[in-house]
């Protein structure tokens, strides 16, 4: 065996072999330590307790071994290989250590012996490590430590040896696999930590090494192929350090363990508290990856090590008496933070790479015969851009572009109008507007701001945070976006790319999309942009108890999104869900045995809760206020007339005039006698028309208005439309060739007046938008409601009424404002009227109004604005009523003052003399100079506080139904909106976000999970 080995040296090497439960891998190891060019002088095998085949291995192999138990360390082992062994009788002796799943290379021990030749200071040298499976694959060349406990190799991820890393140099470390040590120093140091029983014992005897005047070095000319066994999970930790016995646990414990006994001592705070965070951060993003395993073990390895603090002190006494040098004279070991910041995002992008843009196979094999016909000078293909220029989908977009470039003609700058409000200028104030607890809105709301609110505020970081340019280009581009998302869904039904773009383009020019865009109305454009996408998953749903949870998260995320924007959306989602939901019940109850009824209800009920949960609290808000389930976000507008609605038009002003026709309804019409799957469609788009159709002949009163509209039904004329277009592109592809084939019949007029029909839609609505339709509700808008004196302050409420109608059917109607015109999401979140307010205007307007001003002053409202044009008997009335004071009269109109004591907060002593006091929009802090009543102008709320001293005043409600306080002693108060209820829910719903994102992101595999080919 060794013997037989040429020996030019002076060392004598002694291989211990630690084995354990290494039956996979024994062979060739023994084989390998069998054939080294450089003879062993002796070996020793130790075997801890293995329970497969390594023993009569071993015994075949006629290795002299002793057995120990089983949950003896790799330290124990060693010593115990040790203590058989013969005295040390020189300076030569080297150990080389082997592990049962590392095959040293035939000249591994060699190069290790020629690599200390003329290096007599080095105590350790080690082999370079390759992969079992994969022997290109470079493990390590040298180990060390990051300072948040990381074993460090400096390789890349899956980096190939191709010699890039050769040659003899310094290293904090080397493996044990392979590790070849001087006997005398070995035992100078005491071996192996006993503390360190598997993992890092390596790193920590390098350490010491070092800071003891000993040199550690690498020889990459020397081999070693390791399987990593137990760091990857592919048998067992028996060892008794083992907490747990996981394998994850120990190594994090370990590393610690190691930084915080060998680092220097005035570092150690700062370095405790970088694990702590290291561990947690780690432990998140496993918890992100669905390994909650790995996740307890980064907490609990640091935890086991800070509960134990006399261990670390003990160990760090011993390695003090040991040291020569400064534990600083390792630093040069240690990685900076920013090569592992720049090493772990090369390694994320290369995963990233590789999961998402997969490297192909090789189309051809370089065993593939030449053939000797074949023009080796023949050019590369080139691209023909020509061809490129005029596909269909191209054309479809540069011809919207155009239509829209000269549609939008009067839209280029900050949007507004119809039932979109003045858009805020930066991201910030959305995201102030949807944390607070309270809204300046009318006489104040404590009304959850909408999620839609939240979700423009992220995307606005998409322009840096300019909202208004964000609008802009939603509604610039939209009928692009409309086009994309209908052709990725035409695209399932047909091959066919003309008959594809065809029908999205007559999707993006639909009459609810005309008059979504025209009016402003957000949410039917949202609905129009994301429907065809969540439409094309539907199918899927049919075998849901075989989807994943991971597409149903993901399509719950979706559903959210748009939920957020339209909860008549929801409504008409969850109706589908419900009924599928009915009909997989009453499926179950006649195949009880052999249906996944468990498995498809919960998904069914996932895909119901989930958006509604994402949406918290403003969602649930909806169930005490119904109306909301009919309702588009902004400002309230009424829809069309029933007539228009059954042929999907919405109407309202904005839309298509009544001479243009859509075709949709015609064609469900002619799909309902189907016999193809287009009548699926149909029926569904069908009952949508008459569901819309119904729903537009309700008026109701919503976001706060006093005056009832008409609903608008352009979420469900959008369903209706989808299934318009999928209907008519599953008729029309192939018609043509069933056409020819057959006798003429009714089929044929259907068809032609089909498409007779999207034609003459088509021409009419593009002229129709060129022309009138850019003179939209929705435009560049810079004019304000408000004389600009009126937008002084936040505080100043100002009563504006005017025209809602021009012309002889004129109506008067009002709002209240303050500042400013109502910005997104105001409308939202608007309070129900104040009926003692609402009496009071509806007396000032029919003349009787002689305690109109009093009641006027006592809610806070400072000014009363008459828009132009205005009425003037209305005028005369208000001059002529008394309490009111003309202010001014502008071409913008007619403003007066209210006279009395009006304000935000007033003060009344006990005399009964009323004071204004000045204070902020929500809170601020106020002096009195006696006891009396601090009377707040807005709604009643729950959460209005007053603290005098730490204590609350004792809060009640006035004849008008306004918080009233009780301030027992004069002195210094504050005034505060409690925002903890509002901070609970969104403390929830980012619960929920954040747990819906976990489901959805892919689950990280454990390395057991892995196949040893990729690990090594």
């Amino acid at each position: 065996m060794a013997e037989s080995a040429k020996r030019n040296d002076a060392h004598h090497v002694t291989a211990i072999l630690v084995v354990h439960d290494g039956a996979t891998w024994l062979p060739e190891v023994v084989a390998s330590l069998a054939s080294q060019t450089r003879a062993v002088d002796s070996t020793i095998a130790i075997d801890t307790g293995s329970v497969d085949s390594s023993t009569k291995l071993l015994r075949n192999s006629r290795f002299p071994f002793v057995s120990i138990s089983r949950e003896s360390g790799f330290g124990d082992a060693v010593n115990s290989a040790l203590e058989n062994l013969p005295d040390l009788e020189g300076e030569d002796e080297w150990l080389w250590f082997i592990h049962d799943d590392c095959a040293p290379a035939n000249t591994a021990l060699a190069e290790l012996l020629r690599a200390i030749e003329d290096r007599p200071h080095v105590a350790i040298v080690g082999p370079k490590l390759r992969g079992w499976y994969d022997r290109t694959h470079l493990l390590e060349a040298g180990v060390s430590i990051a300072g948040n406990g990381a074993r460090w190799t400096g390789l890349e991820l899956r980096e190939y040896d191709q010699g890039q890393r050769d040659g003899i140099r310094d290293v904090l470390s080397v493996s044990t696999a392979g590790m070849l040590v001087r006997r005398e120093v070995f035992e100078e140091l005491g071996g192996f930590d006993s503390n360190l029983s598997l993992f890092r014992d390596d790193v920590d005897l390098g350490w010491r090494a070092r800071v003891a005047g000993h040199s550690v070095i690498v020889a990459t000319d020397s081999v070693a192929y390791h399987a990593e066994a137990s760091a990857s999970e592919r048998r067992d930790v028996d060892v008794s350090h083992a907490f747990l016995h996981r394998p994850l646990l120990l190594d994090r414990r370990n590393a610690s363990y190691v930084l915080l006994v060998n680092s220097s001592f005035w570092i150690l705070p700062w370095l405790s508290l970088r694990l702590l965070i290291s561990a947690a951060t780690r432990s998140i993003g496993y918890l992100i990856a669905k390994l909650p395993g790995y996740a307890a073990d980064e907490i609990l390895a640091v935890g086991l090590l800070l509960i134990h603090p006399g261990l670390l002190l003990n160990a760090r006494k011993v390695r003090r008496s040991q040291r020569m040098l400064s534990s600083r004279v390792v630093a040069n070991f240690i990685p900076p933070r920013w090569m592992q910041f720049r090493l772990s995002i090369n390694r994320t992008v290369e995963t990233l790479r590789e999961r998402f843009f997969p490297t192909p196979a090789p189309q051809e094999s370089i065993l593939d015969p030449l053939s000797d016909d074949e023009d080796l000078l023949v050019p590369a293909p080139s691209r023909n851009w020509k061809l490129l220029v005029i596909r269909p989908e191209i054309l479809g977009i540069v011809f919207l572009f155009v239509l829209t470039a000269l549609w939008s003609r009067h839209r280029y700058g900050s949007i507004s109008g119809g039932a979109l409000s003045t858009t805020p200028s930066g991201a910030m104030d959305l995201w102030r507007s949807y944390a607070d607890s309270w809204h300046g809105v009318g006489m104040g709301s404590s009304f959850a701001t909408p999620t839609w609110i939240a979700i423009l505020a992220l995307a606005s970081t998409l322009t840096f945070g300019n909202v208004p340019l964000l609008m802009g280009i939603l509604f610039w581009i939209s009928p692009i976006f409309l086009m994309w998302s209908m052709y990725v869904l035409a695209r399932t039904f047909t091959s066919r790319r003309w008959l594809a773009v065809g029908a999205s383009v007559c999707y993006a020019l639909s009459p609810v999309a005309i008059a979504a865009i025209n009016q402003g109305r957000l949410g039917t454009l949202i609905t129009l942009i994301c429907g065809p996408i969540i439409v094309k998953a539907l199918p899927r749903l049919n075998a849901i108890q075989s989807q994943s949870w991971k597409f149903i998260f993901g399509l719950s995320l979706l559903l959210g999104a748009v939920t957020a924007f339209s909860l008549p959306f929801y409504l008409a989602i969850a109706s589908i869900f419900l009924s599928a939901g009915v009909k997989d019940y009453f499926h179950y109850r006649s195949h009880r045995e052999d249906f996944p009824f468990q498995e498809r209800i919960s998904r069914w009920l996932l895909l119901l809760a989930t958006p509604f949960a994402l949406c918290l609290p403003w969602s649930l808000e909806a169930l005490t206020h119904p109306s909301r389930f009919l309702c588009e976000p902004g400002l309230s507008l009424p829809g069309g007339l029933a007539n228009a609605v059954f042929l999907g038009n919405p109407g309202g002003v904005g839309s298509l005039p009544s001479w243009c026709v859509g075709p949709a309804t015609f064609i469900i019409l002619i799909s309902l006698f189907s016999s193809t799957r287009a009548r699926v469609y149909a029926q569904w788009g069908f009952g949508f028309i008459i569901f819309a159709t119904l729903i537009s002949t309700i008026s109701i009163s919503s976001h706060g208005g006093a005056v009832s509209t008409r609903v608008w039904a352009g979420t469900w004329l959008t369903i209706s439309t989808m299934c318009a277009v999928i209907s008519g592109v599953i008729i029309l592809d192939g018609l043509r060739e069933r056409l020819a084939n057959s006798n003429i019949h009714y089929r044929h007029i259907l068809a032609g007046l089909g498409v007779a029909s999207v034609l003459v839609y088509s021409v009419t609505a593009t002229i129709w938008i060129v022309t009138s339709g850019a003179n939209s509700p929705l435009q560049v808008n810079n004019i304000s409601v408000l004389p600009p004196f009126l937008g002084i302050s936040p505080t100043t409420k100002t009563l504006v009424i005017r025209n809602s109608n021009s012309g002889p059917s004129a109506e008067l109607s009002f709002f209240l404002a303050r500042e400013k015109d109502a910005l997104l999401g105001d409308p939202d979140v608007a309070p129900t009227s104040t009926p003692a307010v609402d009496q009071a205007i509806r007396d000032l307007i029919d003349g009787s109004g002689l305690t109109s001003s009093k009641i006027l002053s006592a809610h806070g409202i400072k000014y009363l604005f008459m828009k132009n044009p205005v009425d003037q008997q209305l005028v005369r009335s208000v001059d002529g009523i008394g309490g009111f004071v003309r202010n001014s009269s502008t071409d913008a109109g007619i403003v007066w003052k209210i006279i009395g004591p009006g304000g935000r907060l007033v003060f009344t002593d006990q005399k009964g003399v009323s004071t204004p006091l000045s204070v902020g929009s929500i809170n601020g802090r106020i002096l009195t100079r006696s006891s009396g009543t601090l009377t707040l102008a807005e709604n009643y709320d729950s959460s209005w506080q007053i603290i005098q001293n730490g204590a609350k005043l004792v809060r009640t409600k006035n004849e008008y139904g306004l918080p009233q306080f009780l301030a027992p002693t004069p002195g210094e108060f504050f005034l505060i909106h409690d925002g903890t209820v509002r901070r609970g829910w969104l403390s929830l719903q980012i619960i929920v976000l954040l747990s819906t994102l976990v489901m959805i992101l892919p689950a990280g595999r454990r390395k057991r999970e892995i196949s040893v080919e990729e690990l090594t």
